[in-house]
């Protein structure tokens, strides 16, 4: 499953905001570029879980494109992102595993400090390496079948 706007730029730049899900080990992969807004997290991130509902169970790797520091996402989107997520969640998948791809210092200090705080309920760690973050992500809780 692949986003549906996954790069219809009419520039040839890369969307800000990509994902895919990865069904057979049930992991949903964000990827974050330079130029990610507020309107973009708040808009984008709650429709993936909107329109692929089976995703609540998933653990999650988010990440941040190394190379292109610049966007433009705020501590308030995030709540707002978070916020949304709790009402739709409700609780269920307690545990969730999100990993985090970064070398960003500042979002390591967001991750270790607040994360936790306003995605109640979730597990978050951040990674230098694409491979560690997933197989940590893949330690996460799992639906019963």
């Amino acid at each position: 499953m692949t986003a549906p706007e996954e790069n219809d730029s009419q520039s040839g730049k890369p969307e800000a905001l990509t994902w895919h899900v990865d069904t057979e080990r049930r992991l949903l992969f964000i990827h974050l570029n330079a130029g990610i807004t507020d309107t973009e997290l708040t808009k984008r991130v709650p429709m993936i879980w909107k329109n692929n509902p089976e995703i609540i169970w998933y653990n999650v790797i988010v990440e941040k494109n190394q190379h292109e520091a610049t966007s433009s996402w705020s501590w308030n989107g995030l709540l707002t992102v978070a916020q949304e997520w709790q009402a739709y969640a409700r609780g269920r998948n307690p545990g969730k595993h999100v990993a985090i791809v970064t070398e960003n210092y500042w979002i390591t200090q967001l991750v270790d400090k607040a994360f936790g705080t306003i995605f109640q309920g979730s597990n978050f760690k951040c990674f230098k390496h694409k491979e560690d973050a997933t197989a940590w992500a893949l330690e996460g809780p799992r639906l019963e079948e």
